[in-house]
């Protein structure tokens, strides 16, 4: 299963839209918000395959970034503790 981080970014505010956006990416395997605009998924999916789906939940003007992410990564307080220990745990 690979892990890809999503980043993401709406030209306009609107939380129903976020709402909406993050529930597709809950839609995944497994799913780590790291901060309000950005994700990590667990998928058999590629990028392209994960960026296409997620299109469909964006609009002119909004951004979507999918890579793939590996160990070992490193942050600093940008997560909570238990997303830390979730990350620590699953990603290989």
């Amino acid at each position: 299963m690979k892990q890809l981080i999503v980043i993401f970014e709406f030209k306009e505010s609107n939380l129903s839209k976020l709402a909406s956006f993050k529930d597709m990416l809950r839609k995944y395997n497994g799913y780590a918000f790291i901060t309000g605009g950005s994700c990590i998924i667990w998928t058999n999916d590629t990028a392209v395959m994960v960026r296409d789906n997620l299109k469909t939940g964006i609009g002119i003007g909004d951004k979507i970034f999918v890579g793939e992410v590996k160990a070992p990564a490193a942050w600093v307080t940008s997560v909570s503790q238990e997303v830390t220990d979730y990350l620590q745990k699953n990603l290989k």
